[in-house]
């Protein structure tokens, strides 16, 4: 046990450290992860045996819903709603694309049947929003925004695609019985279903919080955690595609009004970077890298196919009626990196025992390797090449409140009685001192900017704060005696 807590938190703090050597060297956190792992695997210095591909896909399905959720919830619709074509035309028909463009060179010149090399293909059409992401926020590349919202809504979108996919060709392969028009129907009803059933849980998680009126931001934290779990094994009964679920589910309650929204998303960012690191060195344990010697050239070739045939025909094809520059084009189709999420349905053939599985799993993990150390160390280049990279600062960018923790104890909330004078009177004839404010007021849940002519009514809270909670909790007791100041203290 105790040697169990001392590599948590050796892989916590070197996860932490790796973000600096990531910014530093342009190395995806990704490569790390899976470098610790495999040396901590049966064939590195760890010697940890771990090869049961059904706890690893069942680890990877959880934690892909943790990071695929965090992702959605913190995705400002406005951003993407600009490109929302481009993006969805690359998560939808980008993947088919790609997915046959692969699939064509595996059939002939590899030991893959028709089906085998489809699979093959769906598996590694999806690119990874950890990995999209770590070079485009914490690795600092600064972009442009266009191009940087296609590429993060793409990410975000292209894994239920994939999966569905993924899904269908595996029972083909099982059943061997599934006509053209059954897999349409199969495919659509999925990502309808999966759609559907995320928009409907996020209103009922929404109307959930707001009937029982609760207080405290980590119950509201589990019961948005719980509606994560309960959406993705609910749309799967149902038929539907859980992670498509689980990313309507993200997007919606990401763009609701919701108390303790900011801090929710901190929350989810933090446990998804928990669970991210984990995954990535519990699949790094689950490759054998001396297996890698065999395949080492067929990888290769596999990797260059990809690279540089079938993502760049792909994005060329979906965008053909963009309007998009062939720069954008180019930039969009290198930034198409491969991560865990490949490498976790690659475990899908293994666990369903279809023919080559291993040599699937081995091949993905060996792709995902070379993508991500060779497209995603190049990505500043290759946008400075492009002429892409954003050199202008931004004059306006979102507040961080982070900075006004110290407020927290200076503010506080009160609730006006029906029977006092301050009721139905304008904020400016109440008499405030100049070193109180009242900087918000909540009528029936609905937040109102306080203005010299705002009329307070019965019922609203407001927000008041001062330089000390003792000063405004004295200010209400003497001169503002109409106001019920029983509330406790809101933190901030």
């Amino acid at each position: 046990m105790e040697k169990v807590c001392i590599i948590l938190a050796a892989l916590i703090f070197s996860s932490i450290y790796s973000l600096k050597l990531s910014k530093k060297f342009n190395i995806p956190t990704l490569i790390i992860y899976l470098g610790v792992g495999m040396l901590a695997g049966s064939e590195g210095f760890g010697g940890i045996e771990f090869d049961n591909a059904g706890l690893a896909q069942f680890i990877g399905n959880l934690a892909l819903c943790i990071i695929l959720f965090s992702g959605a919830y913190n995705t400002d619709i406005k951003e993407v709603s600009a490109v929302k074509k481009e993006g969805l035309a690359l998560a939808f028909a980008g993947v088919f694309f790609n997915t046959v463009l692969v699939a064509v060179p595996i059939y002939f010149f590899t030991p893959f049947d028709f089906f085998g090399a489809l699979l093959f293909g769906a598996i590694v059409s999806s690119t990874d929003a950890s990995a999209v992401m770590s070079i485009l926020s914490f690795g600092g590349l600064n972009i442009k925004d266009k191009v940087r919202g296609i590429l993060k809504l793409e990410s975000g979108t292209n894994d239920p695609m994939a999966n569905v996919i993924i899904i269908l060709l595996i029972n083909i392969i099982k059943l061997g019985n599934i006509g053209i028009i059954q897999g349409l129907v199969f495919l659509s009803l999925q990502i309808l279903v999966g759609a559907v059933a995320g928009f409907i849980f996020s209103k009922l998680t929404v109307k959930f919080i707001n009937k029982f009126e609760i207080k405290m931001q980590e119950l509201h934290q589990l019961i948005i955690l719980g509606s994560i779990l309960f959406t993705y094994g609910f749309t799967n009964i149902l038929k539907g595609n859980g992670f498509m679920a689980i990313y309507i589910l993200g997007i919606t309650l990401g763009n609701t009004r919701l108390s303790y929204k900011r801090n929710m998303g901190r929350f989810f960012g933090s446990l998804s970077w928990m669970v991210e690191v984990g995954m990535f060195v519990m699949l790094g344990i689950l490759v054998f890298p001396s297996r890698f010697l065999a395949i080492w050239k067929l990888g290769l070739a596999v990797s260059l196919v990809l690279i540089f045939l079938a993502r760049p025909l792909s994005v060329f094809i979906t965008l053909s009626k963009s309007g998009l520059d062939k720069r954008e084009k180019l930039f969009i189709a290198w930034g198409g990196l491969k991560g865990a999420v490949p490498i976790v349905f690659a475990t899908f053939p293994l666990v369903e025992g279809i023919v080559n599985a291993e040599l699937i799993f081995n091949l993905v993990f060996f792709v995902v390797l070379l993508s991500v150390i060779f497209q995603g160390m190049t990505l500043p280049f290759a946008s400075s090449y492009l002429g892409l990279k954003e050199t202008k600062s931004k004059v306006f960018e979102k507040g961080d409140l982070e900075n006004l923790e110290y407020f927290e104890e200076s503010l506080v909330k009160v609730k006006v009685r029906n029977e006092g004078e301050v009721a139905e009177k304008k904020i400016s004839e109440i008499g405030l001192p100049k070193d109180i404010l009242l900087i918000l007021i909540n009528r029936k849940g609905k937040h109102i900017l306080p203005k010299g002519d705002t009329v307070i009514e019965t019922g609203d809270e407001l927000y008041i704060l001062g330089e000390s909670s003792e000063e405004i909790e004295n200010y209400i007791t003497k001169a503002l005696e109409t106001i019920n100041s029983t509330d406790e203290k809101q933190q901030a």
